[in-house]
């Protein structure tokens, strides 16, 4: 079997709350990693499950912090992965990590090993997510100017890039519920198109018409656009997809919005 690189693919929150994708986006993984791809899965959804999960046992959601709710919604979003796999014959190991282990070389060289390593595992995929307890500190740190200057990034978009970066993937597909970019926002325009493409050489700012934000999540089509365009520019085969085209987009079939230089 030929070996085809490392792909990244970053699932957002929204597109969970269909119970389908879950299966639908294992089954297409494990069938990447059969034609010799390596495959890491970055994944948002733990603060929207730790919410439900409060929620269903009585509590007030918005009482709890959103690092505490990620924490409690971890083992549901695990739990949620771990039986779709299961059904490709596949399990999840979960990765957690922060940006202060990847600023220590020697936490940095272990967690791209591990990754790489799991990446080709024919029976493990890779589960990537930020160890939100602890990266919220982090957060808590960043000064006024920077999270400004980082609000239209999103925790888990610049968590896939990084992680694209940190292994040398060849490619990055980021799985939303519009499965691309439009000319406006299709919720509320009925002549919204799909852009089939657009140019990785441009910063796409916010207020400018999209597919739409995020509804639980932190990031939005904004934040996908540019990390997209940051992976496209170092050569990454990179897009904005649904979730039934993450095994033809990586095969180069056109489907969704191709990010390219």
């Amino acid at each position: 079997m030929t070996t085809q690189g490392i792909v990244v693919i970053k699932v957002g929150t929204d597109i969970l709350n269909d119970p389908l994708a879950f299966s639908v986006i294992a089954r297409q993984i494990a069938e990447l990693k059969k034609m010799g791809f390596g495959v890491i899965l970055v994944s948002s959804g733990g603060v929207n499950a730790g919410s439900l999960r409060i929620a269903m046992l009585g509590g007030n959601p918005e009482q709890y912090p959103k690092r505490i709710r990620a924490g409690i919604g971890a083992r549901h979003l695990l739990n949620e992965w771990g039986n779709a796999f299961s059904l490709s014959g596949c399990d999840v190991a979960q990765c957690y990590i922060t940006y202060g282990n990847l600023r220590l070389k020697g936490e940095k060289e272990n967690i791209r090993g591990n990754l790489r390593r799991l990446a080709f595992d024919p029976f493990v995929v890779p589960l990537v997510n930020e160890n939100d307890i602890v990266s919220g500190v982090e957060i808590d740190k960043m000064s006024a100017r920077k999270r400004r200057r980082n609000a239209d990034r999103g925790d888990n978009d610049r968590l896939g890039r990084v992680t694209a970066f940190l292994v040398d993937a060849v490619g990055i597909a980021f799985v939303t519920v519009k499965g691309g970019v439009y000319t406006a926002n299709p919720d509320t325009d009925p002549t919204a198109k799909l852009i089939k493409r657009i140019d990785a050489k441009r910063r796409y700012r916010s207020g400018k018409k999209n597919a739409g934000t995020s509804k639980n999540g932190t990031g939005g089509m904004i934040s996908k656009q540019n990390q997209a365009c940051i992976c496209a520019r170092k050569g990454m085969r990179a897009g904005i997809i649904g979730f039934n085209d993450v095994s033809p987009f990586f095969k180069g079939e056109e489907v969704g919005t191709l990010v390219a230089v």
